[in-house]
């Protein structure tokens, strides 16, 4: 992830995780398993990158005496969200597409 990418990430994270967030859309009884599945296919690297962060972010929390997030639900929910609020998405897909024409 760029460094942009990155610092843009842990402002939605903070979001994300902050239990007096008045937008919350669905209640804490919600399940992972109850939602639907939404297949992504992720390079190896791409994998172990999100898994590595999420990683350091639980180690943090865990660190400030604070909940582990969940990974689907919280953590890749907030990468998700924070990539698609992105005012240049559009260029990261574009370069990707580029390095793959390559």
């Amino acid at each position: 992830m760029s460094d942009d990418l990155m610092d843009r990430f842990d402002d939605v994270e903070e979001s994300v995780t902050d239990p007096d967030r008045e937008d919350k859309k669905e209640s804490s009884s919600d399940s992972t398993r109850s939602r639907s599945q939404y297949p992504i296919y992720l390079s190896g690297e791409l994998q172990e990158e999100l898994d590595d962060r999420y990683n350091k972010f639980n180690a943090r929390r865990e660190l400030d005496d604070k909940e582990q997030v969940e990974k689907h639900r919280h953590f890749l929910e907030g990468v998700i969200r924070s990539a698609l609020d992105q005012e240049n998405l559009e260029e990261y897909i574009e370069e990707e597409f580029q390095n793959d024409e390559r």
